[in-house]
């Protein structure tokens, strides 16, 4: 018999594959947004999204606002 088994990640951990760095061009210089949570769980969300983007990871974590 065979068994499974399942990694369960809490739901407020920060899903790498939706941490998503824009870019303004192909060349992947100029950081143009982000979007995501940071590996705090800290929403990160500014800029702009264009079709020039890397994702994964987490982004490094910032201080809440005070």
């Amino acid at each position: 018999m065979l068994g499974t088994t399942a990694l369960l990640v809490p739901s407020s951990a920060a899903a790498p594959g939706e941490n998503c760095t824009y870019y303004s061009d192909e060349s992947l210089t100029t950081v143009v947004g982000q979007y995501g949570r940071d590996c705090c769980n800290n929403r990160i969300a500014w800029g702009t999204k264009t079709q020039h983007h890397e994702c994964g990871g987490c982004f490094a974590c910032t201080p809440p606002p005070r």
